[in-house]
């Protein structure tokens, strides 16, 4: 997660996803349900339960690392979606990426697709989307996170990008597609502005949209350091606050936080979040970040972790889990980076981009939470 120093603000990742169901239903009523197939059955691998948590850990990880395609190495900020076919799960991941040892304009959009959520094929026409010079994400096409909206039949992706320098820009920016491969960018982008936002609060990075009531909802950090403690130098502390549109072009934002860095886990904030609803109660699992590092041209907020808060209130009040933070980095400090996740039968399916250390760069792992059992032992 990096932050340009001239803006005070941040780029890089979110990771969102929604479940869509297609039913099949007659005229005589009958709808058909997805079987509550255990992974272990479908996959090649089985997994490892982590003690003293609900996770299980895939033992086959890292399941994509997008290190067989020339025009990236390794994985950046990464976002899901899924939907059941015929009651089947289809997965799809975008993802960004850039050459070993490129710079911020690097960036790149490529698409995968998976059966199991283990097995992924990279599209032939990857990358879809490269920065472009001249326009105001130049130096950034980052944290996609998408959703399918049924109104008008498009797949929706909310992304962050900026351009580096005295006069740039960094917000949040819209695309839509008909498949998932091809995309057009909002003509209003960037639909917010975070270095002209006319509130008492400096947005950081977008972390998830999801779909409610024919609009749009879901969370962005911002930072409420005065004025003054910026030009004496304090560094941001990105909390959690709700934001929501019904025009895509259009975004408003709560104007209190609904999660703040109360912990040394999430010190400095949070970096990026996947919220998913699993029997009436909202799941957020994020990463809370404990420090930043200055560079030339950015802070980047390093010394990742992972956690989890739940809501059974529609998303107005959460609850931390007193088991914060879950012990799922694969280095110490945390080199977390992106969360996906997905609700399938009856558990909460989870892809964790971390730094593997045996292939020297970011990948995708693969993890369940299960909320109906015990703690594992």
């Amino acid at each position: 997660m990096h932050m340009p120093l001239d803006r005070f603000v941040l780029g890089a990742a979110v990771a969102g996803l929604v479940t869509l169901t297609i039913g099949c239903q007659q005229e005589y009523g009958l709808t058909g349900q997805a079987p509550n197939v255990h992974p272990d059955d479908v996959t090649d691998c089985g997994f490892t339960p982590i003690s003293g948590t609900k996770l299980s850990r895939y033992d086959c990880n890292p399941v994509f690392s997008g290190t067989d395609e020339g025009w990236g190495s390794g994985v950046g900020s990464v976002g899901f979606h899924a939907t059941e076919v015929l009651g089947h799960p289809f997965y799809q991941m975008w993802y960004t990426s850039r050459p070993e040892g490129a710079g911020y304009g690097e960036w790149a959009l490529g698409y995968a697709i998976s059966a199991e959520g283990t097995d992924w094929q990279a599209h032939a026409q990857n990358p879809l989307i490269q920065a472009q010079p001249g326009q105001w994400d130049e130096d950034s096409f980052a944290g996609p996170v998408v959703v399918w909206d049924p109104q008008i039949d498009q797949y929706v992706m909310a992304y962050q990008g900026f351009t580096l320098g005295p006069s740039g820009v960094w917000g949040l920016g819209i695309a839509t597609s008909p498949n998932g491969v091809s995309w057009s960018k909002h003509p209003g982008n960037p639909v917010v502005d975070f270095g002209d936002f006319g509130m008492d609060f400096s947005p950081c990075w977008p972390l998830t949209i999801t779909l409610s009531g024919g609009g749009y909802r879901g969370y962005i950090t911002a930072d409420e350091t005065d004025f003054l403690d910026e030009l004496f130098g304090a560094e941001p502390s990105c909390n959690i606050y709700a934001m929501s549109a019904v025009d895509l072009g259009a975004w408003t934002l709560g104007s209190h936080p609904i999660l703040e860095g109360e912990h040394w886990y999430e010190e400095r904030g949070f970096t990026n979040a996947a919220v998913v609803e699993f029997e009436g109660v909202e799941y957020m699992f994020y990463l809370g970040f404990e420090e930043w590092v200055r560079g030339d041209q950015v802070l980047s907020a390093v010394n990742t972790n992972f956690a989890l808060a739940t809501s059974v209130d529609g998303g107005h009040t959460w609850h931390k889990d007193p088991g914060n933070p879950f012990p799922v980095n694969l280095t110490s400090p945390g080199r977390l980076s992106a969360i996906g996740a997905q609700v399938v039968g009856e558990r909460i399916h989870l892809w964790i981009t971390d730094h593997y250390e045996e292939l020297g760069r970011s990948a995708v792992g693969y993890f369940l939470y299960e909320p109906n059992i015990d703690d594992h032992p």
